[in-house]
């Protein structure tokens, strides 16, 4: 939060300043200030070194396990295996076909949470962006003007994670197998050898997907300083508003949302003009929203810099 209004007042601290400037060359009045109007107009492509994606999720695949001295030798708790393990009991049989009980842990869970991190490839990190710039005021080399950018993003990522379980219990009890049925021996919790107890030995993989399409739209305020020979070096700032529409699933589960971030971007850059029509721009620029990308299963920080190469028309 600290950092979000630290980033808003230094934007507004730029927006504030630009205004000055401009209030201060229209009161000049001399044939160096005037109002001039021109506008161009931007096409390229931009880079932005996205934060990878905190991806999370639940399995609700339930399990039940059974083990006598060695959890990694836990095996799924049914008629089958209960008979091995009891069968291995070296008293053998009391009586044709049935078997003394065999202490035993049985271990159950509910579900897995997962947690994993998900990242971008090169091409789902850029953007096409479509730039209009309005120039407002001009002094000697200072212009000033106001721009909107126009970006459009389209992600996925997928991951497999691995996940603990959710409300882990192991049963330390007997089992016992016979001809006729099989499973624990019923005994009371105050019975020397019988424990419930919460444990950590089950885990599990899982696969998490998070789509993301993205279309952010900003306005600001430029200040724009020509050299000679078409040059310009420039400044830029103001607010930015993304509509994201996100898609997550985990488990089987699905998770879709549609949301409004407003945010603040800062830029510096370049321009060079062929001519008085044409020219091409590169710009650095730091993007920070004012909260994450986030459904149930996916969490994407979008506060990031990124680079923007656009080919410019003059008006």
């Amino acid at each position: 939060m600290k950092k979000n209004i630290f980033t808003a007042c230094l934007v507004a601290a730029m927006l504030i300043g630009l205004v000055g400037y401009a209030q201060d060359n229209a009161q000049v009045g001399s044939a160096n200030s005037v109002s001039v109007g021109g506008a161009h107009l931007g096409v390229g492509v931009g880079y932005r070194n996205f934060h990878t994606v905190r991806l999370k999720g639940i399995s609700q695949n339930s399990f039940t396990g059974i083990w006598t001295t060695d959890p990694t030798t836990m095996v799924e708790y049914n008629s089958t295996n209960v008979r091995n393990i009891v069968s291995a009991n070296p008293l053998g049989p009391n009586v044709v076909g049935t078997y003394m009980p065999v202490t035993a842990n049985i271990t159950s869970s509910a579900g897995y949470s997962l947690g994993g991190h998900g990242d971008w490839g090169n091409w789902e990190s850029m953007a096409p962006v479509v730039s209009l710039g309005i120039d407002i005021y001009q002094n000697n080399s200072w212009t000033l003007g106001v721009i909107s950018n126009l970006q459009y993003y389209n992600m996925d990522t997928a991951s497999s994670a691995k996940g603990s379980s959710i409300s882990e219990t192991t049963t330390h009890t007997r089992v016992y197998w016979t001809n006729a049925s099989w499973g624990e021996i019923v005994r009371a919790s105050s019975e020397p050898g019988y424990s419930v107890t919460n444990t950590n030995y089950l885990t599990a993989t899982g696969r998490t997907k998070f789509d993301l399409q993205m279309l952010e739209i900003d306005l600001g305020l430029k200040l724009d300083y020509t050299l000679t020979n078409g040059l310009d070096f420039y400044v830029a700032a103001g607010p930015s508003l993304s509509y994201a529409d996100m898609e997550s699933s985990s488990g089987g589960r699905h998770d879709n949302d549609l949301d409004y971030i407003f945010g603040v971007y800062a830029s510096v850059g370049t321009s060079y003009w062929f001519n008085e029509s044409y020219g091409l721009s590169f710009d650095i620029r730091y993007d920070e929203a004012f909260k994450h990308a986030d459904t149930k299963y996916a969490n994407l920080n979008l506060d990031s810099w990124s680079a923007v190469l656009k080919f410019l028309i003059q008006f």
